[in-house]
């Protein structure tokens, strides 16, 4: 398989999930950006802004916006601690606590989804494969 198709390929299904997810979280009133960074929350309690920015690739002004849309919904809390005035922690409020079943229920449908035709061999293959390639584009940054 050359280059441009595996990249085409990686471009479609990465459309995809983006359309799934945008669909799944519509009706949570939120989108897919809302949705990972609610979810990134919950697995690692007390992450910082820039934590967020990273797992979502995004620049930190751009995610500061995301999240005070998160804050006035009262689903996450932005916490300034005494000793450093510059960062923000953030945890979730009990609203947010409580929609994070509905965000991992469409993550993990997408997940099942993406990974059905695959046997368990071939699932943790493919995983292994974009993790190098990952590993490999993080060292060339």
């Amino acid at each position: 398989m050359n280059e441009k198709t595996t990249t085409s390929l990686i471009h479609q299904i990465a459309s995809f999930e983006t359309q799934y997810l945008n669909h799944a979280l519509k009706s949570l009133n939120l989108n897919s950006d809302q949705g990972r960074a609610i979810n990134f929350i919950a697995h690692h309690p007390n992450s910082m802004q820039r934590d967020i920015a990273r797992y979502l690739n995004r620049q930190e002004a751009s995610v500061t916006n995301l999240l005070k849309g998160l804050v006035a919904r009262q689903l996450i809390v932005r916490t300034i601690p005494e000793e450093n005035e510059r960062t923000k922690i953030l945890s979730l409020t009990q609203a947010g606590e409580d929609i994070v079943a509905d965000i991992q229920r469409a993550f993990d449908q997408l997940t099942e989804l993406l990974e059905a035709p695959l046997s368990d061999s071939e699932a943790t293959k493919l995983t292994q494969l974009l993790n190098t390639i990952q590993l490999h584009l993080k060292k060339d940054e």
